[in-house]
């Protein structure tokens, strides 16, 4: 494993239907360098996740490979202690009479809520009130499901780091969230990388692009169009390509900001 790398992805295709989602993709990387998978809908960023997550399998070709922590031979369980995972599709699994303490709790066994009340010890316990303290969960004796997506949200990320993983896998952390509860969560992702917490996530907006990211991996009908530091690669060229519509890009006080060009609205 090359030092300080923690993913390494090489030629990496991905099939769905008898169709490529995935082509050729090859990057590098490094605990501490909190990335962000940008792209349009449809573009094979959730694919990529999944793919990092064990959840799909990619092609097998010569000379490709898709190694976490140098290995290649990855079990996903046994890496709980060190990759957390936020996914879009979490909420579907959880069952509908966990508590938000249970689902918070089963993140130490992979599970999504099931706990018994065996597996509750001391420690673990212990964990979950500095967690429910961190992330002002002052509802944590509610149902998961009677919770507005804003903090399903929270609890779905403590969920993830209660085994203090070094890296954080995140996909569409702020879809469907209001204004403010998008604010808030990235402000979260924010502090958590002062933590040492290194994040990888996906999103299709610039916008909710963090402060703290260090790079951009942009991805558009399955290939990576562009790849780099924010202030290299986010302009208004490459991200009017991205999203095949004529874009004006702004920083405003770090933060990334979109205009169009010209519309015709009649």
């Amino acid at each position: 494993m090359k030092k300080g790398k923690w993913l390494e992805c090489e030629n990496l295709e991905v099939c769905y239907k008898q169709k490529n989602v995935l082509n050729n993709i090859s990057f590098n990387l490094s605990i501490g360098e909190n990335t962000v998978i940008l792209g349009p809908n449809g573009s094979g960023k959730s694919t990529l996740l999944k793919t990092i997550a064990k959840i799909k399998s990619p092609k097998f070709k010569y000379n490709s490979y898709l190694k976490i922590f140098g290995n290649t031979n990855i079990n996903i369980w046994k890496m709980r202690s060190q990759i957390g995972y936020v996914m879009t599709d979490f909420d579907y699994r959880i069952k509908k009479d966990s508590t938000v303490c249970d689902v918070i709790l089963s993140g130490y066994n992979g599970s999504m809520g099931i706990i018994k009340d065996s597996f509750k010890t001391p420690e673990r316990i212990d964990n979950l009130n500095i967690l429910i303290k961190k992330f002002d969960l002052n509802f944590s004796d509610k149902l998961y499901f009677n919770l507005s997506d804003g903090q399903k949200r929270c609890v779905l990320i403590a969920r993830s780091i209660i085994n203090n993983p070094k890296i954080l896998v995140l996909d569409e952390p702020t879809s469907m969230l209001d204004l403010k509860s998008n604010y808030q969560l990235l402000n979260t992702l924010s502090k958590l990388t002062y933590e040492g917490i290194t994040m990888l996530y996906v999103t299709n907006n610039i916008e909710n692009i963090i402060k703290e990211t260090k790079r951009v991996i942009a991805i558009k009908n399955g290939y990576v169009l562009f790849d780099g530091s924010p202030s290299k690669v986010i302009n208004s060229l490459n991200i009017s390509n991205l999203y095949d519509f004529s874009l004006n890009v702004q920083n405003i006080k770090g933060y990334w900001r979109t205009f169009p060009e010209s519309l015709n609205i009649k």
